[in-house]
């Protein structure tokens, strides 16, 4: 019985390596470390010694800008080459999510962030119009209405000890009025649905990482199932009831994105849940990428005034009176300086250091190699964006002369990719920008931001999103009073 037992065990072995035989293959072509035994680097990205971040950064430092390994039976192929970036967001066989994001599905349901082909191309092309340039010019009454809401905030205090937390509520508060429609007085919403997100994603940075924790059965085992399900029907029922309200009214013309999924509902091209699943992901995209960014740029500005001052001098000539002013689009376009910053920011911090896709073909890389289908294809961002044969010397520093016109010309087009690029880009790239910018003007224009906090002190993590392990606390100087 037991050699019947031990041929079992070996025939099945035999079948796993045999039906992995191109992977294997690919790793003597390839550096890189192949991990514990059907663990791979499973074990190292649990955060217990390193964070998961850290780990793909010592992978890239140790064997270069391509290197293999593994997550359980996964191959991971991690790369920071912007040639190698460009094959792969550019392959119309690499549109689909690595198969580390199908947790995501239990938080926020299948939409743009984890569907993939043929769903999310055609899901794409039907919510593409509610990001257009005449929808997002609608938007900026509504960004100037929230921001000056936060100005007022800010005005009553003279530290702030964590700004991320403070902004997490305003940029819900203005994704729902611009792609829910929801009323100015309404904005309670926010406060609920951000506790839950909070809760979903601290459980969805433990089933990516630890992809042994998707299960709902070990979830329970751990007693870490209930949590992260009651904050999530909580969140259904949010959106549901957001759904309903626009059902019960007529088409008000309107295409913003809320408008546009019910008419697509109506046509019976949506189905219901694809409405909550699309809902769930326009809220949570707009949440985390537009608080760090917002939040990161006034903690980089107050570690570095000498750049906070340059930004408030080309503000205070836009905007000589302060206050509750309206940006405008035209404002917008003349933010010369402030253009630089933002990008600055997403450079050293873009909101998603790791980004992952799986190849459906066989694709040939610019480098002659070919990778097999079923890759996870990791492109770290983080350490991309610090390469220093790129930005230069100081590429690990705080510097918004990185992306003045005769330093950027030059540069590789896929060396700063913080929205992704190709076919796959973030849609509402346009809508993060401007929101950020109308936001970071009206605050620096009428705050001085500094802390005691030295920039070689931030630690880094990724919970999914670039998180800091400890979060400066800002000092508020007031430039004028707020009318």
């Amino acid at each position: 019985m037991f050699y019947w037992f031990l041929c079992v065990i070996v025939c099945f072995w035999l079948h796993w390596v045999w039906t992995r035989r191109k992977y294997y293959a690919l790793m003597f072509k390839l550096p890189g470390r192949i991990g514990y035994p059907l663990l791979g680097i499973a074990l190292d990205l649990t955060g217990i010694k390193k964070d998961p971040l850290e780990v793909m950064n010592d992978i890239n430092v140790k064997y270069g800008s391509v290197a293999l390994t593994w997550l359980l039976h996964y191959p991971l192929f991690i790369v920071t080459d912007p040639d190698i970036i460009r094959d792969i967001l550019m392959s119309p066989h690499c549109i689909n999510k690595s198969k580390v994001y199908r947790p995501f599905k239990k938080a926020i349901g299948v939409g743009l962030l984890s569907s993939g082909n043929p769903e999310w191309s055609v899901h794409r092309k039907h919510l593409n119009p509610t990001f257009s340039h005449k929808i997002l010019l609608s938007f900026i009454p509504v960004f100037n209405e929230e921001v000056n809401k936060l100005l007022e905030q800010f005005q009553q205090m003279d530290e702030c000890p964590d700004v991320i937390s403070v902004l997490q509520e305003f940029t819900l508060t203005t994704g729902l009025r611009t792609t829910m429609g929801i009323e100015a007085s309404e904005r309670a919403i926010s406060a609920r649905l951000k506790a839950n997100f909070n809760v979903l994603a601290k459980g969805l940075i433990q089933m990516v990482f630890s992809p042994w924790l998707a299960h709902d059965l070990i979830r329970k085992l751990y007693g870490i199932y209930e949590p992260f399900n009651t904050h999530r029907k909580d969140n259904e029922k949010i959106i549901q009831n957001l759904i309903k309200k626009k059902l019960d009214k007529a088409n008000s013309g309107s295409k913003i994105f809320i408008d546009q999924a019910v008419e697509l509902l109506r046509k019976d091209i949506f189905s219901m849940q694809e409405v909550e699943d699309e809902s769930n992901t326009m809220v949570v995209g707009a949440l985390e990428t537009t608080t760090n960014t917002i939040g990161y740029g006034l903690m980089l500005l107050a570690m570095f005034p000498e750049y906070q001052e340059r930004a408030y001098e080309e503000l205070l000539a836009m905007f000589p009176e302060g206050g509750a002013f309206d940006v405008t689009y035209a404002n917008i376009q003349d933010m010369a300086y402030l253009d630089l910053i933002v990008n600055e920011t997403m450079r050293l911090m873009a909101p998603g250091p790791l980004v992952a896709r799986e190849n459906t073909q066989d694709l040939q890389l610019s480098n002659g190699l070919v990778l097999p289908a079923g890759v996870q294809c990791v492109i770290n961002m983080f350490a991309l964006h610090r390469r220093k044969d790129i930005w230069g010397p100081y590429a690990d520093k705080f510097n918004p002369d990185h992306f003045l016109p005769s330093n950027i010309e030059d540069k590789h087009p896929f060396a700063f990719i913080p929205f992704t690029k190709g076919v796959r880009s973030c849609i509402g790239r346009k809508y993060g920008l401007m929101s950020t910018k109308i936001t970071l003007a009206k605050l620096l224009r009428n705050f001085k931001f500094s802390t005691d906090f030295k920039f070689e002190d931030l630690e880094y993590c990724d919970t999914l999103v670039l998180t800091l392990k400890r979060v400066p606390a800002l000092k508020i100087e007031k430039r004028q009073k707020i009318h």
